[in-house]
This record gives C-alpha cells, sequence and structure tokens, in this order.
C-alpha cells in the first residue's frame, strides 16, 4: 500500500463522492441516489449513480464504478497516487513523502515523459528559426501569424530528417523506451528509432496546468495525412484535452467557442477572441463536453460550414446539450472556416459573427427548414413534424411554448394542435427514457467477467454478493469467516478481494466498501458495486448472509456428490463402494436438510 490506510481513508471521508462528481456531471436526485450522465460513454437516458450513503458511484451503461477516488483517476486520467494528491488537495489534506517503489516509477515515468515533450517542443522551435524551418516560416507569415503568436503557442517544425528529434534526446541522456512511450519516436522496420513526425509544423498541446501532453504535426505539401496527431500515451489522452483550454479558460468572458482546428484557435487569440479552443479529432467527445462545462457559463460551437462541419456541428450539439451546456451556434458563411474569414475581413466582423450566435433550437430547426424546399404540402408537413419532434426533446416547456407559437404562426397552423403535438411526443420520449427504465434494463445483467481466469460461474455471483454484505455489516464477519474461510472461496477473483477483506476486518474491526473498493483493480471494484447497486437495500442481513452460505454448502455438496459417483462406478472393491454409496446417502440428505431453509 502505497500510503498508511488511515490516511487514504481520511481522503476519501474528505471528499464527498456527491460533492466531487457534481463538479463534473449534473445529478439530479431520484429516491436515495443520484443520477446523471455518464461522463465516461456516449448515452442519452441517464444510467449513471452516485450512492451518498455507501459513497460510491456506478455507470450501468458501462459498468464502471468505484469510490471518490476511482472517480477522479477516471475523469482526470490520473493514477491511483496522482487522485489522491488531487483530491487530499481539494480537502487541504498534507500527504506525506511516499515510498512504494512502484507508484514512484510510474510517477517517475509521467515526469520524465513531459520533460521529453519540453525538450522536444524547444528542438522544434530552433528548428523553425533555422534555415531547415525556412518553408514553415513562410507558411505562417502567409497565414498571418506573428511572431509573438507564434512563440505563445510555442509553434515549431521538425525536419525532414529521419531521426533528427530522437538523436538530440537521446543525446540528452533520455531513455529510449521512453522515447517510444512518448509518441515522439518509433521503431523503423530495421530496428533503428526514428522520429514520428518529419517535415511537419508542430503545435505543443498543453494540459490545463501548463505542461506539454502531445503535439500535433501539419504536412507543408499536399501529402496525407494533412495533420498527424500524437498517440495516447501516460500523459495525454485525447479524447480529454482541448487545445488552447490553457489559455482560453483564463478568459474573462466566462464563454468558450470550439472550433475545429489549431490554426482556428491560434488565429481568434491573435485577434483578441481568447476563449476559443479545439477538440483533438474528428468529433467532440463526452469527456470534453463535461470540460467546457466546468471552464464556461456558455459555449459557442464554430465549425466549418462544408457538409462534414455541419455534420460535427450536430454531434456536438447532442453531445453538449445532454451535458447540460448552455449551447450556441455560430453560424460561419459558406465555404469559410473562423481562420480564413478572419484574414479577409478582420476580428471585428467575426466578433459580430459571435454576438449573433444563435440558440441550439434555432440551429436544428435551421437545419431541418434547410432540408426542405416547402413547395409541397408533403414537405411542410415533414418540416412541422420535424420541428415537433425537436422541440418535444426540449425540455423548458415555456420555451417550448413560445417556440410553438412562433412556428404556428409562420406557418399558418394551430398554436394549440401543434403544441399538443409536442407535449405528445415529449410525454412519449419521457416515458421511454426515464430512470426506472434505464436501470431495469441494466440490473438484468452483470458485467461480463465470464472470460477472466478463475471464474467459475456457480459460485461467483455468490460469492463476491457474500463479500458485499459482509462490507455492509462487518458485525457479520464471524459468522462468515468462521463458515467460508479464505480456502472455500472457487472464485478466483472473489477469493482475491476476500483476502484483502479479511485481512482488513482482522486489523480494523471495520470496513466499508468504498474503502475496500480503493485496494481493488477497477474490474473488481466495479463488479461489487455493481452487484451492491443490483440487489438494493437488504432488510434482513443475517438471514441473506446464512441463505449465500447455504448455497454455497450445497454447491460445495453436490460437487463431492458427482465425485463420488463417478468413483463408484470405476471402482472394483465392493466394500469400497458400499462406503462410497454410505457416504452419498448421508450427503443427500444433508442437501436436502439445507434445501428446506432456503
Amino acid at each position: 500500500m502505497l500510503y498508511p490506510e488511515q490516511i487514504i481513508e481520511e481522503v476519501r471521508l474528505r471528499n464527498d463522492i456527491v460533492e466531487v462528481v457534481s463538479g463534473y456531471v449534473k445529478l439530479e436526485k431520484k429516491g436515495r441516489s443520484y443520477w446523471g450522465l455518464c461522463p465516461f460513454h456516449n448515452e442519452k437516458t441517464p444510467s449513471f449513480s452516485v450512492e451518498p450513503n455507501k459513497q460510491f458511484f456506478y455507470c450501468f451503461g458501462c459498468n464502471k464504478g468505484g469510490s471518490v477516488i476511482h472517480f477522479i483517476m477516471n475523469i482526470e486520467n490520473l493514477e491511483f497516487v496522482e487522485a489522491l494528491k488531487f483530491l487530499a488537495d481539494r480537502a487541504g489534506i498534507a500527504l506525506p513523502e511516499t515510498e512504494d517503489p512502484q507508484e514512484r516509477e510510474k510517477a517517475e515515468q509521467r515526469k520524465v515523459i513531459l520533460e521529453i515533450n519540453r525538450q522536444a517542443a524547444r528542438f522544434y522551435f530552433r528548428s523553425l528559426a533555422g534555415k531547415d524551418g525556412l518553408k514553415a516560416q513562410n507558411y505562417l507569415k502567409k497565414r498571418g501569424l506573428l511572431a509573438k503568436t507564434i512563440k505563445q503557442f510555442g509553434l515549431g517544425y521538425a525536419p525532414a530528417e529521419w531521426d533528427g528529434l530522437t538523436r538530440e534526446l537521446l543525446k540528452q541522456h533520455f531513455p529510449a523506451d521512453l522515447l517510444i512511450k512518448s509518441g515522439l519516436s518509433i521503431r523503423a522496420k530495421s530496428g533503428e528509432l526514428v522520429d514520428r513526425f518529419r517535415d511537419r509544423i508542430m503545435f505543443p498541446i498543453f494540459d490545463i496546468r501548463g505542461n506539454i501532453v502531445g503535439f500535433g504535426g501539419r504536412v507543408l505539401d499536399g501529402s496525407m495525412p494533412k495533420y498527424m496527431n500524437s498517440p495516447d500515451t501516460p500523459v495525454y489522452n485525447k479524447s480529454r484535452e482541448l487545445y488552447g483550454l490553457n489559455y482560453a479558460r483564463m478568459s474573462p468572458s466566462k464563454r468558450l467557442l470550439i472550433v475545429e482546428g489549431y490554426m482556428d484557435v491560434i488565429s481568434l487569440h491573435q485577434a483578441g477572441i481568447d476563449f476559443a479552443v479545439a477538440s483533438l479529432g474528428t468529433a467532440l467527445t463526452r469527456m470534453q463536453a463535461w470540460i467546457l462545462k466546468k471552464y464556461s457559463e456558455e459555449v459557442i460551437i464554430a465549425y466549418d460550414s462544408d457538409s462534414a462541419g455541419q455534420a460535427a456541428t450536430m454531434r456536438g450539439l447532442d453531445i453538449l446539450e445532454e451535458t447540460g451546456c448552455n449551447v450556441k451556434v455560430l453560424i460561419l458563411p459558406e465555404g469559410k472556416d473562423p481562420d480564413e474569414y478572419i484574414r479577409i475581413h478582420g476580428p471585428d466582423k467575426f466578433k459580430n459573427l459571435i454576438d449573433r450566435a444563435i440558440s441550439l433550437l434555432d440551429y436544428k430547426i435551421r437545419v431541418q427548414r434547410n432540408m426542405h424546399n416547402l413547395d409541397t404540402l408533403e414537405d411542410k408537413l415533414k418540416l412541422l413534424n420535424g420541428i415537433a419532434d425537436t422541440l418535444a426533446e426540449h425540455d423548458n416547456p415555456i420555451e417550448r411554448e413560445l417556440y410553438a407559437k412562433n412556428y404556428a404562426q409562420e406557418y399558418g397552423i394551430s398554436y394549440e394542435s401543434l403544441l399538443e403535438e409536442i407535449n405528445r411526443r415529449a410525454s412519449r420520449k419521457s416515458r421511454s427514457g426515464d430512470y426506472s427504465r434505464s436501470v431495469r434494463d441494466g440490473r438484468d445483467k452483470l458485467p461480463a467477467i465470464q472470460n477472466r481466469e478463475g471464474f467459475d460461474a456457480r459460485y461467483s455471483e455468490l460469492e463476491h454478493m457474500l463479500l458485499v454484505l459482509l462490507c455492509h455489516e462487518n458485525r457479520f464477519f464471524n459468522l462468515i469467516s468462521q463458515n467460508y474461510d479464505l480456502e472455500s472461496f472457487r472464485d478466483r477473483q472473489a477469493g482475491e478481494i476476500a483476502r484483502k477483506l479479511y485481512r482488513k476486518l482482522e486489523e480494523n474491526k471495520s470496513c466499508v466498501l468504498a474503502e475496500l473498493l480503493n485496494d481493488l483493480d477497477p474490474g473488481s471494484a466495479g463488479y461489487l458495486v455493481r452487484l451492491s447497486e443490483t440487489k438494493g437495500e437488504v432488510k434482513e442481513p443475517e438471514k441473506a448472509i446464512r441463505q449465500i452460505l447455504y448455497k454455497l454448502e450445497i454447491l460445495k455438496l453436490e460437487d463431492l456428490q458427482k465425485q463420488t459417483i463417478e468413483r463408484i462406478k470405476n471402482e472394483q472393491d465392493g466394500e469400497i463402494r458400499q462406503q462410497l454409496g454410505l457416504e452419498f446417502s448421508i450427503r443427500a440428505e444433508k442437501i436436502a436438510e439445507l434445501k428446506k431453509k432456503l
């Protein structure tokens, strides 16, 4: 264990899971639990639950679950120690220095990779300023970038040679394996270590703390791919980062403008629009949407006006809406991107476009209007049905009424009939996507663990459930351990969990589920949380525990019966066969007695 258990437990107890999760996820209380859209996978019906009493979270959609520490590990892409430090800082707890060699090694590895990235950025920056970087310099000047902007964003140039950066980093005594892990060097077919990025303009990617976590590279000729990004590394995950956020989050505007590319972000910042960011990939991810919500009061999406840009806008809007962001859409003239528009028309006109950004509903209906020419009654009916569907998905009933009144007048239909149709569809959607249905659909299935080593389907759920009950009811430790010791566990995963739980109870005399989760791998933690959620509150825990013990004893006796039958079949000695038959009869009576107790 990296830190003493009492310190880990203090950090956990001082960070209420509902408060922590609420900083990332919009939660709504339903019964004893809080529910929201899962930040770890795309969904439209909430299946992500937080249990304040038990202090853990669980998603019935993707099976992620655990304590508040597991949540921070997942949401912030941190190792256990880093997540613990994150929460300790939040709670004002001073952590002692760790002496765990494995965790120290992981932390040191991340530190070295960040330094590799920093030195790589310096190398690229120097290369841009040198004679080999003339072509890149001319390109950036042509795009209108000033020297101070290039310096602010740390732009650089990766030389065309095969291993220029790699040789420089090896010269600085960085280990070859970490150059590969950083994503900056790769093994050629010959086995030699070479550069990943060659003859490209380089864009360092900063995290919110100002660390360089990755790079993007743009070609200077017409070759493909036009852009290449760092792969995911121990310090970089493209689904969790937003280019330019390290600057944009400090903007006094309290808004964030999402654009598509590196150059869009840089041009906007140079023009004084200092709240622009870009997603690092083809589409906005749910994790990025949560981050946008965390750092802004309003999100404006401004993807390119081509068909691909419009498709990306619609996908991004859906994710932002589900996340609970206050969203607007900036309409760009046909064929323009933000960088190009600013170079042609100047920053003031672009700021006017920002001020005229339309609401999410207006944009969705605008898109539907553009799909129909309205010359025929059929097209008009399709549009009105589309409007009704769009407004039905909107949560605010007052806004639904106002929009319904406007469109009823515009298209010459009865306001009452349009509103009635909208409300009917809204009611239907609400019934088909309520919380209880999402839980009911999810609770019938436990996580797919059958393929793991040491899995025994007959024992697995019973043994895991026994451990869940023991976490909630520590006072029954003697009852369980005396009837089902560590050697009794048939399922390997359950046995490993039992060893940790029994040890904790023997040492501390108490252990709650959230505390045990800190010691488990994500798969084991998620499975235990899922079982706990699935079974709900147990009104008679002692009875439930005894029932599980009876069932486990029956399984064990039935296994012995099968073995005895095989032995009788193969035994030649009459006396031994008779003895085996007697044992079989005694066990059969025992099984019958146990079944009566169920």
